[in-house]
């Protein structure tokens, strides 16, 4: 049952991808492989959205739903089943009633197997295809939009590469004020383990750990690694040994980190 929810789901999307980019005239670029893809995939965007309007994978998921959800300009991944309709039929409608607006997608396919790779190559039909290491994906020898590095791309788009940017971590450490430290562990899909995060902190920490999140599970381990820890307080007055850790949708998110964030 879940495997035809699944396969329905993936086809409806896809031909909303499909719609979408025909409607605005994207140019796709879409990234493969087992190489360095992550990093393409920010030099990329780096270099091409200060010329040109432009999107990309906010996070690489092993969730192929990644794909079309960038297409469709949607940075929210739905928390349950009940969501997906509504997002399906609000996309549909946008897709329908906005003006054609063309941009460039940068798109990172996860190599989760060979049936989905070329199932989402068809929907995005990309004008260019960088191919990274090796991948489950084999092209046609006819193919001419196949790349094997980005300088190729930046030379058939016709801009110079000046940027060499490589990903933002998904774990920031910042300064917070009254010289407090903030760990932001904000995500738009698929969130770091919380254990990732609290690997970061030393068992003897002396400030006090303090926990911003409405993931489910991530008060119940940060309290077994650290039984003193503060979970969601309402009212909080910052010391300057305080560790605060920001989880949970970085659109929701966004104002409690400008709350506590030094701002020079």
């Amino acid at each position: 049952m879940k495997t035809i929810l699944r396969t329905t789901v993936r086809h409806i999307l896809g031909f909303l991808t499909r719609l979408t980019i025909k409607k605005h005239h994207s140019t796709v670029i879409a990234i493969i492989g087992n190489g360095e893809t992550s990093v393409a995939r920010e030099i990329l965007y780096e270099n091409i959205h200060q010329r040109y309007p432009a999107r990309r994978n906010l996070e690489i998921l092993e969730a192929e739903f990644s794909i079309p959800l960038t297409v469709l300009g949607i940075l929210t991944y739905p928390s349950n089943i009940v969501k997906w309709p509504n997002l399906i039929m609000s996309s549909l409608l946008k897709t329908i009633y906005l003006k054609p607006n063309h941009h460039f997608l940068i798109i990172e396919i996860p190599e989760i197997n060979k049936k989905i790779i070329n199932f989402w190559l068809t929907r995005l039909t990309p004008q260019y295809i960088l191919i990274l290491g090796k991948s489950k994906y084999t092209p046609k020898l006819s193919q001419k939009n196949i790349y094997s590095n980005t300088k190729a791309i930046f030379r058939k788009i016709g801009i110079k590469e000046t940027i060499k940017e490589l990903p933002q971590p998904r774990i920031k450490i910042l300064k917070g004020i009254r010289n407090a430290t903030i760990i932001d562990a904000a995500s738009y899909y698929t969130p770091p383990p919380i254990k990732s995060v609290l690997e970061i902190l030393d068992k003897k920490t002396k400030g006090r750990i303090i926990l911003f999140s409405d993931l489910e599970k991530d008060s119940t381990v940060a309290l077994k690694a650290f039984p003193s820890a503060i979970i969601n307080p309402k009212n909080l007055e910052i010391q300057p040994t305080d560790i605060l850790i920001i989880r949970g949708n970085k659109l929701k998110t966004q104002n409690l980190l400008n709350k506590f964030i030094n701002h020079p």
